[in-house]
């Protein structure tokens, strides 16, 4: 007896003891919700387990980037709504931080014009609902736009309409993954040539003209790499018939709506982080720089940017998951993300509720711990090592 009350006055003792308790909670809580809803759907004869994946959908999706068609199984469907949930996710977050990044600059302006629009823009978008932008890109913007007939044409083989955005669309893709390889292969040697650079920087403190050198690599190679794979490749144009375009590839105007309130959406809170981000970097850091006899660019580019990243990455972080969990309010417009599809079309075809919530659940927690872990590594990377 004395034993155990002198265990139970060890601390570590008492917190395994406190872990161990919540644990077993946890999980009898999930086994009894699980026989609930089993014995639920039992009764309401809905059979439960995953082998309705395996059927056919028979749903037509107006955006597909795998290769599904309707004759494909639900499992297929799935794919398609995670494809499409990564890519305007994916895109939005970069071009978020692109625009976050210009308008929050421009707040910290010395030009009061210019500091007063992004000031308007950033407290307009932080005080208004995203949904409110969803709704108005697609019926206030894209819906305003002309018929297929009166089209605005673009360079002459694009056409934007209020049915979206045809594109040319190449008939062989083999051309462009070698120039796809020939990108990542000139990417791959600009990273090689900074550590060379930033190596030879700390032995010897001569720098080397890297963004030349960045410029060959990052955005001549890639460009000239486009521009041949364009040139090699057979097109199959648009071509306007009856009342619409037929042939390429149509990005639909739901997608384009989407991305749009996105965008126009998170950069304003992203604006609000680079401001308090290059505020936090010591005005001693930017006096000496200029000292230097830097310019204010370089004093941004060298100076305040790098130390501002370290206060922004955080914040960063939750704007990103803001991207990817924001991105089902597609379902309100109609965009065939994994919401849309799986929950809406999947779940009223087979009433198998709890299988598809808890994939789609899956889905977005998979997505956001991937992008977490990333933002995390690289806010490890650029951390100050202290001793």
């Amino acid at each position: 007896m004395a034993k155990a009350l002198a265990l139970l006055n060890d601390k570590r003792v008492r917190d395994w003891i406190y872990q161990i308790a919540v644990v077993a909670l946890l999980v009898g809580l999930t086994i009894f919700f699980v026989r609930n809803a089993s014995e639920n759907m039992v009764k309401a004869g809905i059979a439960s387990g995953f082998d309705f994946l395996w059927r056919a959908s028979g749903i037509d999706v107006p955006f597909v980037l795998t290769n599904y068609t309707r004759s494909d199984t639900i499992m297929g469907l799935f794919w398609v709504g995670v494809a499409n949930t990564m890519l305007v996710t994916v895109i939005a977050m970069v071009l978020a931080t692109l625009l976050g990044f210009v308008v929050g600059i421009a707040r910290l302006s010395s030009h009061w014009l210019l500091s007063t629009l992004a000031g308007a823009y950033i407290e307009f978008v932080r005080n208004i609902p995203l949904l409110f932008f969803v709704l108005f890109w697609y019926f206030g913007v894209i819906a305003s736009l002309p018929a297929p007939r009166d089209s605005v044409k673009l360079f002459g083989i694009a056409f934007l309409n209020n049915r979206g955005l045809t594109i040319p669309l190449p008939d062989a893709p083999s051309n462009f993954r070698w120039a796809l390889g020939a990108i990542l292969l000139s990417w791959f040697a600009q990273w090689l040539v900074a550590r060379w650079a930033r190596r030879r920087k700390d032995r010897t403190g001569q720098d080397a003209p890297m963004l030349a050198i960045g410029l060959v690599l990052v955005v001549l190679v890639p460009a000239l790499a486009i521009a041949w794979a364009s040139l090699a490749t057979r097109w199959d144009v648009p071509v306007l018939r009856g009342f619409n375009y037929r042939g390429g590839f149509v990005v639909i105007p739901e997608f384009v709506a989407l991305l749009a309130a996105l965008v126009t959406y998170t950069a304003g809170f992203i604006a609000e982080i680079v401001r308090g981000g290059i505020q936090a970097v010591p005005h001693g850091q930017i006096e000496a720089a200029s000292a230097l006899g830097l310019r204010p660019g370089r004093i941004l580019r060298l100076v305040t940017i790098p130390q501002a990243l370290r206060v922004m990455i955080p914040p960063l972080t939750n704007q990103y998951l803001n991207v990817l969990k924001n991105s089902s309010f597609g379902a309100a417009i109609a965009y065939p993300d994994v919401v849309s599809l799986f929950m809406g079309s999947a779940l009223n075809n087979t009433g198998q509720a709890i299988e598809i919530i808890a994939m789609t659940l899956a889905v977005y927690l998979v997505i956001g711990l991937a992008v977490s872990a990333f933002m995390n590594w690289y806010n490890a990377r650029i951390a100050l090592v202290t001793r």
